[in-house]
């Protein structure tokens, strides 16, 4: 079990800034999730590239749309694709 102590706020160390890499993909799945916000016939796809796993796009979409205080529903199609829509 994980120990706990409270410590002097000047000794924990400063958290770890974002990569620009981190940044970058966190701004292009805000913009994802703004544009299916807008539109209330449509829902957002997104197709897995070599490498990724709809399981990490289906989260990626959920934080995106709560740091943007809204809340997304994704589901997977039979295609592989992940599918989005923002409420």
């Amino acid at each position: 079990m994980a120990r706990f102590r409270m410590v002097d706020k000047e000794k924990a160390p400063r958290p770890a800034k974002q990569s620009g890499r981190l940044a970058a993909r966190m701004r292009e799945f805000n913009t994802y999730v703004e544009q299916t916000a807008s539109s209330k016939d449509k829902v957002g796809e997104l197709m897995p590239e070599e490498g990724e796993t709809t399981r990490g796009i289906s989260l990626r979409i959920s934080r995106a749309a709560r740091r943007l205080n809204k809340n997304a529903e994704t589901w997977v199609g039979k295609d592989g694709a992940v599918y989005f829509e923002i409420k």
